[in-house]
């Protein structure tokens, strides 16, 4: 602020005559231009570090979200992630309302928040997926497994979370479309066989005199 207000100070500045007594006050003031010089690097990496973000970068139609850690081991938690990968997100939402692990629940939540997330960044919720799942290992905190006959043992405490993105794609219904499209296509392809349909009536040569042909 102080360098700001220099140079309007510099800027106003005028002699009794009427001349501006700084020609060029950001040549003239060197501070001033340095500051600026610093303003623009800082903002210029701002943006490339925008652009190199994997997820969330501006111009990608996407929303990443994750849930918190929590205690859960994370073999059971990519149980739901192969679940819903690649699926519609009311599908996914589907899956998780009706399954019967006990993590259903809050990954219910936390795509029910996604979807709701990416509407307000202007993204259509009928035609997001979930693009991407993946599972995250957090700490696995030990402590006493006390047993009979003065022994002590280590019982262990895991913690996960799951990750997912949404992007764009394609919904249920347009997937089942395209799935018997390509059915028929697959049966167009398969042909006749060899075998000629015609609308000509059987007889019977034998009971026409003379030869066949």
């Amino acid at each position: 602020m102080d360098y700001a207000k220099r140079r309007d100070a510099a800027y106003a500045a005028f002699s009794p005559d009427g001349t501006p007594l700084f020609e060029n006050p950001d040549e003239e003031l060197p501070a001033l231009k340095a500051q600026e010089e610093k303003a623009q690097r800082v903002s210029s990496k701002r943006e490339a570090r925008q652009m190199r973000k994997r997820w969330g970068a501006p111009g990608k139609e996407e929303h990443k979200y994750s849930t918190a850690l929590f205690k859960i081991s994370p073999r059971k938690l990519k149980l739901l992630a192969d679940q819903i990968g690649g699926q519609p997100i009311d599908h996914a939402i589907l899956q998780m309302q009706f399954s019967a692990k006990r993590a259903a629940k809050r990954i219910k939540s936390t795509l029910a928040l996604a979807r709701d997330h990416a509407a307000a960044k202007g993204l259509d919720p009928r035609s997001l997926i979930v693009s991407e799942a993946w599972i995250g290992k957090g700490k696995y905190i030990t402590r006493a497994d006390l047993k009979g006959r003065a022994r002590v043992g280590r019982k262990h405490h895991p913690f996960a979370r799951m990750s997912i993105v949404l992007r764009p794609g394609k919904t249920w219904q347009q997937k089942e479309l395209e799935k018997l499209e390509k059915a028929r296509k697959r049966m167009r392809s398969i042909g006749d066989g060899g075998v000629v349909r015609t609308n000509k009536k059987i007889v019977n040569m034998f009971q026409r005199p003379g030869w066949a042909w």
